[in-house]
């Protein structure tokens, strides 16, 4: 890759971004670190090689059924945040997260074989939470962004100008907005308390279309709670469809009502449900149907297959997908017992083979045992990894979810089950990876290359200058690198970044056919 100053090289082998000092407002720009070599050469019978990226949340970021207003109960400032946690409902960035997205696409096809191995990329591994509200014109933007052409991240017909909760037609202190504030407002808070810069223009530039050239390898895609789920969390209803395509917003809490009662909005496990009511603030918007959202089925129709859980051949590997989001709510995952039985026939039909399991949540995440069906009986992640590891020919288990990148080695007996996660597009640090898997004298190396969208470190953007694709994505990395909810958490940006031994490294499992 390019090691021109002005470009970013993707491979973090070569060289890493790190933040830098931060400034009075706590704000810190970007800057080059040397790059991270592997941990060790491996050479061999090359099994697999491919690209893992996982939570691009593609963000309608006009939808009124978005309620960013949540959000701010995580705010540093918030009385309740301790309770609340991080929801995740509004990010500055969420309006570039096509740019991103179409971006990485660029990145991944510019590389053709796997950087320890030289072996041929055999297919992309995209682990859910593709789209960020389980809206239809999110999912229409991924088969785009996946098959090519032009995505248009803009909602509400042919109007004019922005109405998302950036607009400095309604203003709202507790969003970001790159223009600055209207005629003698005070800045917004993100820009006086924590020091975020201006990008004139950068709303209406950020809801022009972008072309995405299509992915050149296989794209195989699993099924996220955001996919399913309003903002990864609540079922739809009839009336969540109507606030979605309607002509209104809900910008705060109902008359009378505590922030406390908003805890069934952002719950982990169900039942999970919205409380605002007819009297809950709004404010108008412009309609529109396409913002509907995905139902059942719709979602592995888009990718070809036939259910949300599948299996696909990957150079020498067999790959078994499960679905683990929990249809009834809440943002932690678990499968029912239909598709715990179809996992493990699918185990016994292929202990012959090398397997590498794949799944939206990890298996610390799968602990969402909630229906709204009496007799239905839902599987957690401590039971699926009990099945997993009766099996040795299953070496791998590839997720997501938790926008880290992080690893964790399961012991059974005298081998190991490797269980890991990539970073997510959408928070610090928005990278993703290429495993390469290899038959090494007598053992399975499983080669891992942490990988940068290719974009500027610093955003080539003044106001005299046409914003470009490369400018936006570098925009995104900025803003995430600094989201105002984590400065007090920094332990949380250093989990997300995952330490050097979950980055450019190689695990070591035993080989089952050795």
């Amino acid at each position: 890759m390019s090691t021109k100053s002005s470009r970013i090289p993707s491979l973090t082998t070569d060289l890493r971004i790190i933040r830098d000092s931060p400034n009075e407002w706590g704000w810190s720009e970007l800057k080059f670190a040397e790059g991270e070599p592997h941990s060790e050469r491996v050479t061999g019978q090359v099994l697999a090689c491919f690209w893992h990226i996982t939570d691009l949340h593609l963000c309608d970021a006009e939808s009124p059924s978005r309620l960013e207003y949540l959000d701010r109960f995580s705010d540093p400032d918030s009385e309740v945040r301790d309770v609340m946690g991080d929801i995740g409902t509004y990010r500055p960035q969420e309006i570039l997260t096509v740019q991103v997205a179409v971006n990485m696409i660029n990145t991944v096809n510019a590389l053709d074989v796997g950087p320890m191995t030289g072996a041929p990329i055999n297919a992309i591994l995209v682990t859910g939470d593709i789209t960020d509200n389980a809206q239809r014109n999110e999912l229409n933007w991924y088969s785009t962004l996946i098959s090519g052409g032009l995505i248009v991240p803009a909602s509400g017909g042919e109007k004019s100008s922005w109405h998302g909760v950036s607009d400095v037609e309604n203003w709202d202190e507790r969003y970001w907005h790159p223009d600055g504030p209207p005629g003698s407002v005070e800045p917004d808070r993100p820009t006086r308390v924590y020091g975020y810069p201006k990008f004139p223009g950068l709303i209406e530039k950020a809801r022009e279309g972008v072309v995405s050239p299509g992915v050149r390898y296989p794209t195989l895609s699993v099924h996220g709670n955001h996919d399913a789920l309003l903002q990864g969390t609540v079922p739809p209803s009839l009336e969540l469809r109507t606030l979605s395509v309607g002509s209104e917003v809900i910008i705060g809490l109902p008359v009378g009502q505590s922030s406390m009662a908003l805890l069934p909005s952002v719950a982990p496990h169900g039942p999970a449900y919205y409380i605002h009511d007819s009297t809950s603030p709004r404010k108008p918007t412009t309609s529109d149907s396409m913002r509907d959202f995905i139902e059942v089925g719709e979602f592995a129709e888009s990718i070809g297959e036939e259910k949300n859980y599948w299996t696909r051949t990957v150079g020498r590997v067999y790959f078994i997908c499960l679905d683990t989001v929990n249809p009834h709510g809440g943002w932690q995952g678990s499968i029912d017992s239909a598709q715990f039985a179809w996992l493990k026939d699918e185990l016994d039909t292929h202990v012959d083979q090398y397997i590498v399991v794949t799944s939206h949540h990890p298996s610390p995440a799968i602990t969402n045992d909630y229906t709204a069906v009496p007799s239905e009986v839902r599987i957690l992640g401590a039971e699926i990894l009990d099945l997993l590891l009766k099996y040795p020919n299953v070496i791998a288990w590839v997720a997501g979810h938790i926008h880290f990148n992080a690893a964790i080695m399961h012991e059974r007996g005298d081998s190991w089950l490797l269980e890991v996660t990539t970073s997510s597009l959408v928070d610090w640090p928005q990278q993703g990876r290429i495993f390469e898997i290899v038959r090494s004298k007598g053992k399975i190396g499983i080669v891992s290359t942490v990988v940068d969208h290719d974009s500027p470190l610093t955003p080539n953007w003044s106001p005299e200058v046409e914003f470009n694709l490369e400018s936006m994505a570098s925009i995104s990395r900025l803003l995430a690198a600094n989201d105002y909810r984590r400065r007090e958490q920094s332990p949380l940006n250093e989990l997300r970044e995952g330490a050097p031994e979950v980055r450019n490294t190689v695990w070591w499992v035993s080989d089952p056919f050795t």
